[in-house]
C-alpha cells in the first residue's frame, strides 16, 4: 500500500510541474529576433524589426547600390548633378538631398529610412518617436561599398547575390591594380560646392581612389577647416604645394563649377603659375567621383588611372 501511495503521489506532482511549466510559457510573451540589427556612420544602433517593404533612402550614393542590388524604394531624395537610377524614376522624390520635404516622407510611410550623416542627422529625434528606423550612411570609400553592399544584400534577402557582386567587382578592381607603376605622383582636389570652395584632406570618394592608385595629396598636411576633412581654399597654399594633378570635382552641375573656376579661381594671375594649370593636367571629374557609383566603382578608379599613368592604362 505505501508503493501504491508513493506511485499515486509521484504521478500528481509530475501532473502538477508539466502542468504549471506550460500554464508559466503560455502566460510569457513570445520575444522574436529582430530582423536585422546595425551600428550606423554616428554611432547608432539601428534595429529593423522585419524585412522592410517601404524603404525611403536620401543618399543618393546608397541609393545607386541599393538598386544595384535588386532593392527598389517607395521614396528617394536627389542631388543636383547626380543621375538617379531609371528604376527609380516611378517612385516618390521628398525633395532634394539637403532640402527633404517631411510632409512627403511621412506620407510614404516608410518602414525604413537611409540618410547621410552630414545631411540628415537633424531627422534622428523625429524618426526615434515615430519609432521609424533611420540609419545615416556615408558611402565615400571602396570599404564602404562592401560593407554596405553586404548590409543590403541581407536587408533585400539577396546576401549570396550580394555577396557574388561584390566579389566581381573586386576582381575588376585588383586587375587594374595590379597594372600600378612605382611612381611619386602629387595632386590636389578642389571641390567646388554652392556653400564655398575647398580642398579635400580626407573621408571621400576621390581620395579614397587616388590612395589606392599611390597617389600623394598635397592638402593632408594642411590645416583642416569648418567642414569636416575639408581646407579652406587658398591659391597660396596651392602654389606653394603646385602639385602634379589638379582634380576639379564640383557638387552641382558642370556649367555651375567652370563659371566657378573663371570667376573665383582663374581670375587670379597666380592662378597660371600652377604647375598642372600649365601642363594641362587639370580635370574636372565626372559625376561617379561625387555619387559613388557602387558596383561601378571600378569604372572612377580606371578613369582615373588613365588620367594619371596615361602610358600604362592608355588614354
Amino acid at each position: 500500500m505505501k508503493v501504491t501511495y508513493l506511485i499515486k503521489l509521484f504521478s500528481l506532482l509530475l501532473i502538477f510541474v508539466f502542468t504549471g511549466c506550460s500554464s508559466t510559457t503560455e502566460s510569457q510573451p513570445l520575444v522574436t529576433q529582430p530582423y536585422l540589427s546595425l551600428i550606423d556612420d554616428t554611432g547608432r544602433e539601428v534595429i529593423v524589426t522585419s524585412k522592410p517593404e517601404r524603404v525611403v533612402i536620401l543618399n543618393p550614393e546608397a541609393l545607386r547600390l541599393f538598386y544595384q542590388l535588386g532593392g527598389t524604394v517607395s521614396g528617394f531624395a536627389s542631388a543636383p548633378g547626380i543621375p538617379v537610377p531609371e528604376a527609380a524614376k516611378a517612385s516618390v522624390n521628398v525633395g532634394q538631398i539637403n532640402q527633404v520635404s517631411l510632409e512627403k516622407l511621412i506620407s510614404l510611410r516608410p518602414d525604413l529610412v537611409i540618410g547621410h550623416p552630414f545631411f540628415h542627422e537633424n531627422l534622428k529625434d523625429s524618426h526615434e518617436t515615430s519609432n521609424v528606423p533611420l540609419a545615416l550612411l556615408s558611402i565615400s570609400s571602396y570599404e564602404a561599398v562592401q560593407n554596405y553592399g553586404k548590409l543590403f544584400g541581407q536587408l533585400l534577402g539577396k546576401g549570396t547575390e550580394a555577396d557574388m557582386a561584390l566579389k566581381e567587382t573586386e576582381a575588376r578592381i585588383q586587375s587594374i591594380l595590379s597594372k600600378l607603376p612605382a611612381r611619386s605622383t602629387t595632386f590636389a582636389a578642389v571641390t567646388i560646392m554652392p556653400m564655398g570652395i575647398s580642398l579635400q584632406k580626407s573621408g571621400t570618394l576621390t581620395l579614397d581612389i587616388a590612395d589606392k592608385l599611390r597617389l600623394i595629396n598635397v592638402a593632408e598636411s594642411m590645416e583642416s577647416g569648418e567642414m569636416p576633412g575639408s581646407v579652406p581654399y587658398s591659391l597660396e597654399k596651392l602654389v606653394e604645394a603646385d602639385p602634379d594633378f589638379l582634380f576639379i570635382e564640383v557638387h552641382g552641375t558642370q556649367e555651375y563649377g567652370q563659371r566657378k573656376l573663371q570667376e573665383d579661381l582663374e581670375s587670379s594671375p597666380a592662378w597660371a603659375s600652377l604647375r598642372a594649370v600649365k601642363e594641362g593636367t587639370m580635370y574636372f571629374l565626372p559625376s561617379d567621383f561625387v555619387n559613388n557609383p557602387g558596383l561601378n566603382i571600378d569604372r572612377p578608379i580606371e578613369y582615373l588611372a588613365k588620367l594619371v599613368y596615361p602610358d600604362v592604362y592608355g588614354k
